[in-house]
């Protein structure tokens, strides 16, 4: 459970550094976000995990967040994540934003073009500090057995670690292909939320076998007895 003093602490960090932050206009390319990358010169650490059916645990991501940042900087760190917020969903992982800006961290995100198509749905966080979009008609992930997205490939090439928290499909294909360029990766199990689960498959009609989501599946069969 969140002490109070954490929560006083966000609102007071957060009320001085948030802003609104608008969806770009236009399509980056990913010559253009490699280059904001490489001048930034920091430590990118990007962040996946389940998006709008949320966590079971609540506060997970403000607990891992700052735990796995222990030890660096503030201003050495870049916090991305490719998550963005769903109407009428929870925030699952785009929280990481909201924590890493309380910590004083510069965050951002990288995001496939075809999300601008559902600009009424899909929304950035206001806690992103700078926002790409790829030209990407998928939402990301593996193409096929071995070739990742546009949105995936820019991730890799500016990120220096990924945690994973929990996760789906997408979370899943993350860590898998960090994991098969030699890059850090840092697994924490977690269960999406049991309530908004159970609405989201009844109206999709669908049914989720494992809470623990893709990524727990994934992370077992690259790093056996873990």
């Amino acid at each position: 459970m969140r002490s109070h003093f954490w929560d006083i602490h966000v609102d007071q960090r957060l009320a001085r550094a948030s802003r609104p932050t608008a969806a770009p206009s236009r399509l980056s390319t990913p010559r253009e976000i490699r280059h904001f990358f490489a001048a930034r010169g920091k430590h990118v650490v990007s962040f996946a995990g389940f998006g709008e059916l949320g966590y079971e645990e609540d506060g997970i991501v403000e607990r891992i967040v700052p735990e796995v940042v222990r030890g660096r900087t503030p201003g050495e760190l870049i916090m991305n994540c490719g998550t963005l917020l769903r109407a009428g969903g929870q925030d699952g992982i785009a929280r990481a934003y909201t924590v890493a800006k309380s910590l004083g961290i510069e965050t951002t995100g990288i995001h496939p073009g075809v999300a601008l198509d559902f600009a009424e749905t899909h929304h950035v966080s206001p806690y992103e500090d700078s926002v790409f979009f790829v030209d990407d008609a998928t939402w990301g992930g593996f193409l096929d057995e071995h070739r990742v997205s546009p949105t995936l490939q820019v991730i890799l090439d500016v990120s220096h670690e990924l945690v994973v928290i929990g996760g789906g499909k997408h979370a899943a294909d993350e860590l898998r292909a960090f994991h098969e360029r030699g890059k850090k990766v840092s697994y924490f199990p977690a269960e999406m939320n049991e309530r908004t689960t159970m609405e989201w498959c009844t109206r999709a009609g669908v049914e989720i076998g494992d809470r623990r989501g893709a990524a727990f599946a994934v992370w077992r069969s690259l790093v056996p007895g873990e």
